[in-house]
Parts: C-alpha cells; sequence; structure tokens
C-alpha cells in the first residue's frame, strides 16, 4: 500500500449500491401482517381471565391436600424442634446430680485419707447436710483390695433395692476409702422425684424415669403408696399406675404410634385426649439402662391441631400463596415490554449482537408490536454493518449528532498494512481473499475497539483508527500504544504464519469533525499528523521487510507516554515526501 493521503476520503458511510425499494412496496407490509402461518392468539383481558382461574384450581387443590397431610407432618417438626431442647436439659440435670453426688463421696475419701484413721459417723455428719432430702449416708467394711492406696477406686452404683427403714425402693452408692472402710449413700425414689421436678419446663409437661420398659423410678401425678418397695418389687410396674397415663404408653391400641423424626417418642390415647411422649435411652453412667422422657398432652404443643386451627392456618399458606402468584403473572405479563424497552435501548446503542429478536406472542397486540420492532431491527442492522456504530453511539451519547461540528485537536493516529497481500491474493480464489481479509480486520478491530479507539476507514488491506475524539481522551497517545501492542501480540500467535502487520503510530494536531455535505457527511480527521503516521507504516519495509510484525512509533507520541515504556530509538529518519527528518522509535 503506498497510495497518497492527503486528504483521507472516508467511504465508510457509504452504502451498498442498488435499487432502492419504493414506498409502495414497503407500505404494502403492515403492522398486523406476520411471518408464517396465523398463529391463535388471545386478547390480553381473555387470557388475564384464564390465567387467574387456572391460579385459583391449583391454589384450591394445593389447600386440600395440605389439610389432608399436615396433622402428622406438623406434630412431628413441632416436637423435633422442642423435644430435642426438653430432652438434652433433662439429661444436663441428671447427670449434674450424679456428678455432684461422686464429688461429694470423693471429698469424704479426701477428709479421710487427710484424718489418717477411721471415721466415725460424727465425721460424716457435715457431709450429710449435704445430701438431697431424704438420702443417708453410713459406714461399712470395705472388703481388702489390692489397688495401690493412692488411688482410690470409682464410685459404684446398684440398681434399686429394697432396704430396711426406707419406704421405697433405694439406689445405693459405695466408694472404698482405702482406709478399711466402705462408704455408703443411700437415695431413696422420693430422692430422684425431687430430681426430676426440677427438669419441668414451664409446667407443660411431666417428666419420668423408667428402669427399662416396665419398671417406674418417678411417674408424675402417682401418689407416694404407689412407690412402696417389697423385697420382690423395689420399683412398681409401670402397668400398674393406671392414675397417670402413661402406663398405656407401650400399649399398641387405638391411635397409638411411633414418632417419627429425629427423637424417639410414643403418641397414644389417654383419658378421653391424646398424649405424647418423648423419651431418650440413657446408655452409660449410674443411670445406665433408665429412659428418661417427658409427657404432655399433645394438643397443647400442636400435635393434634384441631380442625378450626388447621382450616386458620391453610386459609393463610393459600392467601400468601396467591399473593405471590398474583404478583408473579404481572410480572410475567409485563415481562414483554419490558424487554421490549431493554432491546429498544440496545437498539440506541447499535448493538445488534446483545439485542435478540422479541419472541411471538400469544397475545395480539404484543404480538404486532413485537413483529413491527423486529423488523426494523433487522433493517437497521443491515445499515449498520456499512456504518462505524461505535463513533455513532459516541457521537449520540455526546449530543454531538448536529452537522458541521468541527474541532482542531491533538489526537493520535495508527495506520495499518497487511503486508505482502498484493501477491498473496494473486494465488487466492475470491472467497479466499475475502476471508483472509475478514479475519485479518476482525483482529485489528478488536485490538482497536477494547483500547477505546474509532476506526475511521478501511483502505484496502489497512486500516486507519484514531483516538481522542470524538470523546476527551486526555491519555489518547497511552490507549493508542496498548493497542499496537495487543494488535501484535495477536498477530504473532495466529497461526496464520503468512500474515506480516506493519503499523504506524505519530501523535499531532489534526481537524477532526463531521466533513461533506448536507447529503452525506463523514466524521473523519484531516492533517500532515495523518500523513506522518502512514509515512511510519510504509517505511516499516524499509526498517525490517521480513518481520511478522514492526510497529514504529514517533518521538511526538513517545513524549506522551509514561516514563518506563520501553521503545527501541531508530534515530531520525527522512520520511518520503517531507522535508524534515523524524525521530522514529520501534514498539514491536
Amino acid at each position: 500500500m503506498s497510495q497518497e493521503i492527503l486528504p483521507p476520503q472516508n467511504t465508510s458511510s457509504d452504502g451498498p449500491r442498488g435499487v432502492e425499494p419504493s414506498g409502495d412496496t414497503q407500505a404494502q407490509r403492515t403492522v398486523g401482517q406476520r411471518d408464517g402461518p396465523m398463529r391463535f392468539t388471545l386478547p390480553v383481558g381473555v387470557a388475564l381471565g384464564l390465567i387467574f382461574s387456572l391460579l385459583l384450581v391449583v391454589i384450591c387443590g394445593l389447600i386440600i391436600t395440605y389439610m389432608a397431610s399436615a396433622d402428622r407432618r406438623i406434630a412431628g417438626r413441632l416436637l423435633d424442634e422442642q423435644g430435642l431442647a426438653v430432652l438434652k436439659r433433662n439429661e444436663t440435670v441428671l447427670e449434674s446430680f450424679f456428678s455432684e453426688q461422686e464429688l461429694l463421696f470423693r471429698s469424704i475419701a479426701v477428709h479421710a485419707a487427710e484424718k489418717k484413721e477411721t471415721l466415725s459417723d460424727a465425721d460424716l455428719e457435715p457431709f450429710t447436710r449435704l445430701l438431697p432430702g431424704g438420702a443417708r449416708l453410713e459406714l461399712g467394711r470395705a472388703v481388702l483390695s489390692e489397688e495401690p492406696a493412692d488411688e482410690l477406686p470409682a464410685v459404684s452404683w446398684t440398681d434399686f433395692r429394697y432396704k430396711e427403714g426406707f419406704e421405697t425402693g433405694v439406689k445405693s452408692a459405695e466408694l472404698d476409702l482405702g482406709n478399711g472402710q466402705l462408704l455408703i449413700g443411700d437415695y431413696p425414689q422420693s430422692v430422684f422425684k425431687t430430681v426430676a421436678g426440677s427438669m419441668t419446663w414451664e409446667g407443660q409437661q411431666e417428666t419420668f424415669i423408667l428402669s427399662g420398659r416396665d419398671k417406674a423410678v418417678v411417674v408424675g401425678g402417682v401418689s407416694e403408696r404407689d412407690f412402696a418397695a417389697t423385697p420382690e418389687n423395689p420399683l412398681p410396674d409401670l402397668s400398674q399406675l393406671t392414675a397417670s397415663p402413661l402406663h398405656l404408653i407401650w400399649n399398641d391400641q387405638g391411635r397409638a404410634h411411633d414418632m417419627g423424626g429425629v427423637i424417639d417418642g410414643r403418641v397414644f390415647p389417654g383419658d378421653r385426649r391424646m398424649f405424647t411422649a418423648i423419651y431418650t435411652d440413657v446408655n452409660s453412667g449410674p443411670a445406665k439402662g433408665w429412659i428418661l422422657g417427658t409427657l404432655y398432652q399433645a394438643d397443647e404443643f400442636g400435635a393434634a391441631l384441631d380442625q378450626t386451627r388447621i382450616v386458620l392456618y391453610a386459609a393463610l399458606v393459600a392467601l400468601i400463596v396467591g399473593a405471590v402468584l398474583s404478583f408473579i403473572v404481572g410480572r410475567m405479563l409485563g415481562k414483554p415490554l419490558s424487554r421490549l424497552a431493554h432491546t429498544a435501548s440496545g437498539l440506541r446503542q447499535l448493538d445488534f449482537d446483545a439485542t435478540e429478536k422479541l419472541p411471538r406472542s400469544r397475545l395480539s397486540e404484543l404480538d404486532d408490536v413485537n413483529q413491527a420492532f423486529n423488523g426494523s431491527i433487522g433493517a437497521l442492522n443491515a445499515f449498520a454493518k456499512y456504518v462505524p456504530r461505535q463513533l455513532v453511539t459516541r457521537l449520540i451519547e455526546e449530543g454531538m449528532t448536529s452537522s458541521r461540528n468541527i474541532q482542531i485537536r491533538e489526537m493520535t493516529i495508527v495506520f495499518t498494512d497487511l503486508a505482502g497481500f498484493t501477491n498473496m491474493a494473486s494465488h487466492m480464489t475470491a472467497e479466499e481473499t475475502a476471508s483472509y481479509l475478514n479475519g485479518y480486520f476482525e483482529t485489528v478491530s478488536q485490538a482497536i475497539a477494547e483500547s477505546h479507539g474509532t476506526i475511521d476507514k478501511y483502505l484496502g488491506d489497512g486500516v486507519m483508527a484514531f483516538w481522542g475524539a470524538p470523546s476527551d481522551q486526555p491519555e489518547h497517545a497511552s490507549m493508542a500504544i496498548a493497542a499496537v501492542k495487543r494488535l501484535a501480540e495477536r498477530v504473532e500467535q495466529s497461526p496464520s504464519v503468512t500474515m506480516r502487520v506493519r503499523i504506524g503510530v505519530h501523535t499531532g494536531k489534526v481537524v477532526v469533525g463531521d466533513i461533506g455535505s448536507s447529503a452525506r457527511m463523514n466524521y473523519t480527521v484531516i492533517g500532515d499528523a495523518v500523513n506522518v503516521a502512514a509515512r511510519l507504516q510504509e517505511h516499516g519495509k524499509q526498517v525490517d521487510p521480513d518481520a511478522r510484525v514492526i510497529a514504529l512509533v514517533s518521538g511526538d507520541t513517545m513524549a506522551q507516554l509514561p516514563e518506563g515504556e520501553s521503545a527501541t530509538s531508530l534515530g531520525t529518519v527522512q520520511l518520503r515526501g517531507r522535508s524534515d527528518p523524524l525521530t522514529v522509535f520501534r514498539i514491536a
């Protein structure tokens, strides 16, 4: 490419030459016409009526389904949430009781070790006052042990047993004091009744303790006489405590059933109402083998809601669901209009790649609008292929659409040229030539656009671009160099080894604006800086004719770059057609 660039002629706005369609032909296509066969459509009012009717049917069906299955589901959810907290608290209380008693026993053992003699009943008196009400301490003779004297054995607990002097069964704790004495603590059933009483939560439950599934340690609502111990039965059978509905817990009758969920429990009828018992097995410690649980009336915690409350809750849920669905339907009906506004905004920016055609609609009015708008998109998209859309977009954004907008600005101009293309094209078909050029122009255009430059024109196999207008770009030189380096990198990485590019860059004062007649206008740049950039690109063939990429930059451009920008100085060069020498640098 060796043509003169005085002054440049912009042919980018030329449309394709051909026969313009007549007004009569265009008028034949009306908004009401549609592409393809006729489609079934509905008026907006009819569509709304059908949609809301369908929603009512769906909502009512959900309510009926909910009412049929909600009873057990709600019961399990409520019990899971509250039952875990209750059982955990009860376990903590029971563990704390045994820990406190074992600590007391070890304190007595320490006292005996310090005294270094056998203890008397008087020595136990201060510790007896620390026992829970009803419990007793006594001393017995220990069995000789081979364990070292400084290592006390653990406190051992017995099962409940009958013992003279106590009306109820007794659970005993024993500890060898290491001096030949055995410390024995007796804890009657009343002690554990007191412990269970401290587990009551807000008065809404009755704690129970069972030894296995059939023996009762503590059951609320049962008199003390029912817990009277005999040698054969230190603890009463649960089935005999008819004063409490708990005696029916294991019976498989009526509506009794195991609870589902994450906790163990039973729901069972008793005394003309339903009860719920939740429990946990104690698997370690002095209470190993016990069942610790809580009994309450099921309807107090929502396990069996009455019909009125179910209907009320179902109505509230239906109301919320209906409101949400109505909102969603409204959004759906407004979505086509929102899509139209969004597409129109993209069309204003000439962003046809991101602008999709509006879909067909079952609503007659929306379908008419969408089809008319799609026709406009297609026409503008075809026209925009011959117009530098990024330039038009910037002019629109900055309100520079009036004619004769001319300024003098300092700008950076870039020329690129595809070296050796003339010879290469002589060995290609027309289709191959067009494909090769399109790939090259796409690479150049992307590099320029990513650095916010404007393509002025395509010159055969070359490209002219500028920075600094129409928008104000104080860093126009740096932006242009960034684009050149990006382009050089992509050409070097291109799989097409035949692609060789020469680039010229110069910064200077130019005339920029709308040049042309009222019938046809170009936004372009004119001035000596344009010619210098073109001559620099042309001079690249003399510097390194075989280089895959060579980019020459004038000293005027380098002067505006930040410090540290790397470049190779070529000294002063006498460019063709210029009387004054020019300082030239190579950046690629």
